[in-house]
């Protein structure tokens, strides 16, 4: 029994643990995949939130006198590592990476420098711009945790940050993208963002599917006994011989004993008789039959023996330890019989040297009237 649970651990261990194994192969593919898909929305969308957020402000009046240029215009807006401008703090040049032009919300120089003034006046509202963007994400079903860092660089190259109130949770996050505003580039808007992988890969289903074939596993090594026990009253085929000694008998040779689990000392024999070995009866539906201990051991000697069958020697061997008599061993074998046939189908033949625990199946016919 304990080399059968033994296989069953590790044939039901190894079996769970190839099906876990494919299924974390899976979802670490499907979450790759899955949040490229959703970095590139997050920035689409962070964009969106940004121009959105700064056309609200697009009714706002700005006085812009421009000086006839004599270079060149183009449709694309030329690079310009530097600019100069004027103000209180007089004429000064301000440095401008190419990596915050080329990640600028807008490009135009005109437009950049209407901006700067507007933004100046109005300010973006990190909060405002961090919900809009939820949103957003929300209407493109990505379930993202979102923060956002505001930092202006003003005319002195100071530079302030502000977050919001939600960023602390995503400082970390698995993405990070910029884009700029200003003439100078000076306003930087960053946005993070997170995942949850149980949101991304939507594992309920699947997660399910593992837990119940753990937890059947799990049960199938706590209630081993009960189960092979069940699985073998119902699945096991019984086998009929002919045994030809005088008369014709018909027995069933798939007998077996099985203690119920958690009942001490009761066992079930082939043809439904309960044995409790602990109160020394035998039970068969209302019929009630006391046993000797001496009776029990010998019952229960019959069915642990392959083909139930025992010599005399066995049978002395284990009740009186090799020192027992002919007569104490017929004495032993009749009331087992005796208790057998009061309340149980089953019998106890002498044939060919061996005493022999059986169920008879058809009616017994004298081989000399055929």
């Amino acid at each position: 029994m304990e080399s059968g649970r033994l296989i069953c651990l590790w044939i039901g261990a190894f079996i769970c643990t190839m099906v876990t194994g494919i299924y974390v192969y899976i979802f670490y593919n499907s979450y790759k995949e899955q949040i490229l898909e959703w970095d590139a929305l997050a920035e689409e969308t962070f964009v969106e939130a940004l121009k959105l957020e700064v056309q609200k402000r697009g009714d706002v009046a700005v006085l812009c006198i421009l000086a006839d240029s004599p270079e060149v215009q183009t449709l694309e807006t030329p690079f310009r590592s530097s600019v100069t401008l004027t103000s209180k703090y007089g004429t000064r040049n301000y440095d401008i990476p190419r990596v915050k032009f080329d990640n600028s919300l807008v490009q135009y120089t005109e437009k950049r420098m209407m901006l700067s003034y507007v933004l100046e006046k109005h300010p973006l509202n990190v909060d405002i711009l961090n919900i809009s963007w939820d949103s957003l994400l929300v209407g493109k079903s990505v379930a993202a945790t979102t923060g956002i860092r505001l930092s202006t660089t003003d005319l002195l190259k100071n530079t302030s940050a502000v977050y919001s109130s939600d960023s602390v949770k995503v400082l970390r996050g698995d993405s990070l993208l910029s884009r700029y505003i200003g003439f100078r580039c000076e306003v930087e808007a960053t946005g993070f963002v997170s995942y949850n992988w149980w949101q991304v890969l939507k594992v309920g289903p699947p997660i399910m599917i593992l837990f119940l074939l753990w937890l059947c596993f799990f049960l199938l090594l706590l209630y081993y006994r009960q189960i092979t026990s069940f699985l073998r009253r119902k699945l096991v085929k019984k086998e009929t011989v002919v045994c030809i000694h005088e008369k014709k008998i018909i027995v069933e040779r798939k007998m077996h004993l099985e203690e119920e689990v958690g009942q001490t000392g009761l066992y079930e024999l082939a043809d439904g008789t309960i044995l409790d070995s602990e109160k020394g009866i035998l039970l068969n539906g209302e019929k009630i039959q006391q046993v000797q201990p001496q009776a029990i051991i010998l019952l229960k000697l019959f069915l642990r023996t392959k083909d139930y069958r025992l010599t005399a020697v066995e049978i002395d061997k284990e009740l009186w330890g090799g020192e027992g008599n002919p007569n104490q061993l017929y004495a032993a074998i009749r009331r087992l019989r005796e208790m057998l046939k009061d309340v149980s189908s089953l019998i106890v033949e002498y044939k060919d040297g061996f005493y022999c625990l059986k169920m008879p199946h058809s009616i017994e016919e004298n081989a000399n009237d055929e």
